[in-house]
């Protein structure tokens, strides 16, 4: 195999190791390993769910902005699958599917679509410099995210 080629599979696999630690933060509420999949400066675009315009967020607000939405969830399950990975340098684009699931008591609302993810090659490692999140359809009572919160920041 020719060493470009092995380098790109290498990097395919760490964009998608990328991608799964996103999930995989918010889901274990482990904001470390989320931390890690992120820019110092991050482009942030949920306008599909929240109707909110695209904003670019420091890691830290980004990162408490996302611990503050689902931590007062009982459970979470983000699955991300299907990555599609095209790099260019030290550039990426991936496109991969979502499912998102948020438990409270006995009722779950669950969003699913795609995100478009813009990765930079960052001191050997990748990070998401831009993510929008794409929704293609929704099932339950979204209700649930405002409870979600209010619940959170309840002492």
């Amino acid at each position: 195999m020719h060493p470009a080629d092995l380098q790109q599979l290498l990097d395919k696999q760490a964009i998608s190791e990328v991608l799964f630690n996103y999930a995989a933060g918010c889901d274990r509420r482990d904001w470390n390993l989320f931390r890690g999949c992120f820019c110092d400066e991050v482009e942030i675009d949920l306008s599909s769910w929240s109707g909110s315009p695209a904003s670019v967020l420091r890691l830290e607000d980004w990162v408490e902005g996302v611990r503050t939405g689902l931590s007062g969830f009982d459970a979470t399950q983000h699955l991300s699958g299907n990555h599609r990975i095209e790099i260019d340098r030290a550039k990426a684009h991936a496109t991969s599917n979502i499912q998102a699931s948020h438990m409270l008591g006995d009722q779950r609302v669950t969003l699913g679509g795609w995100y478009d993810t813009h990765l930079v090659r960052q001191n050997d490692a990748w990070r998401i410099a831009r993510s929008q999140l794409n929704i293609t359809w929704r099932e339950g009572n979204e209700e649930l995210f405002a409870q979600a919160r209010a619940r959170r920041s309840t002492p």
